[in-house]
């Protein structure tokens, strides 16, 4: 059976196979196998070299990922107030210090926006995953997120 959750995935950051054959190091044939389900006990480090590839955890891809891996890439909502270590990439660090840096207003935007594009990229992939339309309605109204850090003279 394929595996539709990778498919979606793949779909939906815009990878070809032959991508990200070249971006997990996995030879072109494994990788296909693997799309196609043909493999039924896919190795952990391969299942991690495609998630990573795909800027993901492996446990949001791989039905049957190991439960004892720590999530790398994701913090999720249970883990807030507790401590823990995580690399951040570029982009989070940077969307980490605009928030820090933000005055209420803006950490409200970049929040609600942040909740927004989850939720989106939620129900696209539940939806293609599941191969079910999705009946929830949601706001089509998406307005461009903007931060304006030109420097201004305070006097």
């Amino acid at each position: 059976m394929k595996n539709e959750k990778l498919i979606t995935f793949m779909h939906t950051k815009g990878v070809t196979r032959a991508q990200l054959s070249v971006l997990s190091g996995i030879s072109a044939t494994t990788l296909n196998r693997i799309i196609n389900g043909q493999i039924l006990h896919v190795k952990t480090a391969q299942m991690q070299a495609i998630a990573r590839a795909l800027g993901t955890d492996i446990h949001s891809v791989f039905d049957n990922a190991p439960v004892q891996l720590p999530l790398p890439l994701a913090i999720r909502p249970d883990q807030a107030g507790s401590s823990f270590t995580k690399m951040l990439s570029p982009d989070e660090s940077l969307l980490l210090y605009w928030y820090q840096n933000a005055l209420e207003d803006g950490r409200d935007t970049i929040l609600n926006r942040a909740q927004m594009e989850f939720h989106k990229a939620q129900l696209e992939i539940y939806h293609r995953a599941d191969g079910i339309k999705n009946t929830k309605k949601i706001s089509e109204s998406y307005e461009q997120l903007s931060l304006d850090f030109s420097a201004e003279k305070i006097n």
